[in-house]
């Protein structure tokens, strides 16, 4: 009997065609997975989804999800569902930014590794983590010495975030009384100035352009750095102090062109110190703000310009206040405000004594006696300055007036004072003087050579000698008020 070929006979055509029947059910019912290296990933993050699933296995029959050679590659497939990672690349921020092979994703998330396989772990093995913005320099190791792990510092699932409390916590607990001080004096945000590479341990503020100098350097960094932010912290003037309302409106906002950190004042215009008591006289001390409890602002004063002033600008604003005081105050006093008028009140309690003492005959003297034409400054205070000297002793008692004359009257004259003693070198020391034995034909020159020998050569050269100068020699009582050589005192 002949030996009948299975591949051409009728029963193996059968087979032939229910087997590919039965592979072509398969492959459909398994949508490919006949062809899949292996199972993939069932890992998954609580409450979080990408178009609709939350693990790759949940897709697992859809091969096309990811893989479709002739459109496109494994990469932008990725990339469709990680939007987050996408962004990270397309705006140059966060770690997938700094990766330069960036495209090809299985390198560092292979896939096809189990059910229980973690594809983020798996990348650790080979992640830089330089590329991100802190180093492990300094933290490789704990407090205790052992090993750190990733999950020290990221507590998050994605391990794709570190929060600030994670530093707090681990450095408070090796060192609680620095990370407190540490945390009031620069805020709880640790990532803001760290990078772990400790260079802020010797950090020069100068670095940044904005040097701390004057009041600046006084401060703490969170009066200037709030709510832990660092960078982009204002610079300006304008943006941390108010423009102050008394000169709103009447100056840019270059504050530095008048300005120092020193101090606000006194200000510098032109290169000139300004201070308003020191530049003009007056102080603002009281003027501060209006009767209406408005502020005083420099135009208030100074309407048409800074540069001008006049007295009917305070007089129009007391008139407001009290008219009829104004209106007596200027028959007596003048309206020329600035004459008496300082800005502190110097006059509310005014007492004449402190100026020119009114006794005698001067207490009953009219003020416009002495102040002519109400002018009240500068006025003089000698004697001479208002009373023309006698005929009679014109050159010979001098301009000294109350040595002999007082306020009471010119008359009877009589020595008020003699600063030397006018009992010198009497044997009886209750005689006194001629005025003759001292001065000559003036009672403004004196001598001493009437009574005491006199050498000249040998005087100068014996004074000289004691440190005295020429032109002082002849006026004795300079050295010997008393006419006696005062114990300790170098004799020439």
């Amino acid at each position: 009997m002949k030996r009948l070929n299975p591949i051409g006979s009728l029963l193996g055509l059968i087979l032939t065609f229910l087997l590919f029947i039965g592979l072509g059910i398969s492959l459909w019912f398994d949508r490919g997975l006949a062809f899949s290296p292996g199972p993939v990933t069932a890992k998954s993050i609580t409450g979080k989804s990408l178009k609709g699933f939350t693990s790759h296995a949940e897709f697992e029959k859809q091969c096309k999800n990811c893989h479709d050679p002739l459109s496109t590659n494994l990469a932008t497939k990725c990339l469709d569902c990680h939007a987050d990672v996408n962004q990270q690349i397309q705006t140059s921020q966060g770690v997938h930014s700094q990766i330069t092979s960036v495209n090809e994703c299985a390198s560092c998330h292979p896939e096809h590794r189990g059910r229980s396989f973690d594809p983020t772990l798996a990348s650790f093995q080979l992640f830089d983590h330089s590329t991100t913005s802190f180093s492990l320099n300094w933290h490789q190791a704990n407090y205790d010495t052992t090993p750190m792990q990733c999950s020290e510092c990221h507590k998050n699932i994605t391990i794709s975030t570190v929060d600030n409390q994670t530093c707090l916590d681990c450095h408070s607990g090796h060192e609680k009384i620095f990370a407190e001080s540490h945390t009031r004096d620069f805020g709880p945000d640790c990532l803001g100035c760290h990078d772990g590479l400790d260079r802020m341990q010797n950090f020069d503020h100068s670095q940044t352009g904005y040097p701390l100098d004057g009041k600046h350097g006084q401060l703490k960094c969170t009066d200037c750095h709030t709510n832990g932010a660092i960078e982009d912290t204002p610079k300006d003037c304008k943006d941390c102090h108010a423009e102050p309302t008394i000169h709103e409106g009447l100056f840019d906002q270059t504050c530095n062109a008048c300005h120092t950190p020193q101090s606000w004042s006194p200000a510098n215009i032109n290169g000139q110190p300004f201070g308003h008591l020191e530049t003009t006289g007056f102080s603002l001390v009281l003027h501060q703000v209006d009767y209406s409890d408005q502020t005083i602002t420099c135009t208030t004063c100074h309407p048409k310009n800074l540069q001008t002033f006049e007295a009917r600008t305070c007089i129009d604003c007391h008139n407001q206040n009290d008219t009829v005081f104004m209106t007596d105050h200027q028959q007596q006093f003048s309206s020329e405000c600035m004459t008496c008028h300082d800005g502190v009140d110097r006059l509310s309690n005014f007492d004449h004594a402190t100026f020119f003492p009114l006794e005698g005959i001067h207490a009953s003297t009219q003020c416009s006696d002495c102040h002519v034409d109400k002018v009240f400054r500068g006025t003089p205070a000698e004697c001479w300055q208002c009373h023309k000297e006698p005929d009679i002793h014109a050159g010979v008692f001098g301009l000294k007036c109350y040595y002999c004359h007082t306020a009471d009257a010119w008359s009877p004259a009589s020595l008020q004072q003699h600063i030397f003693p006018l009992n010198h070198g009497l044997e009886d020391q209750s005689m006194q003087l001629q005025c003759d034995a001292c001065h000559g034909a003036n009672y403004i020159d004196y001598t001493c050579y009437s009574c005491h020998d006199h050498q000249p050569d040998e005087i100068t050269q014996s004074h000289q000698a004691a440190g005295i100068l020429e032109q002082d020699i002849a006026d004795c009582i300079k050295c010997h008020p008393s006419g006696i050589l005062v114990s300790g005192q170098q004799s020439p």
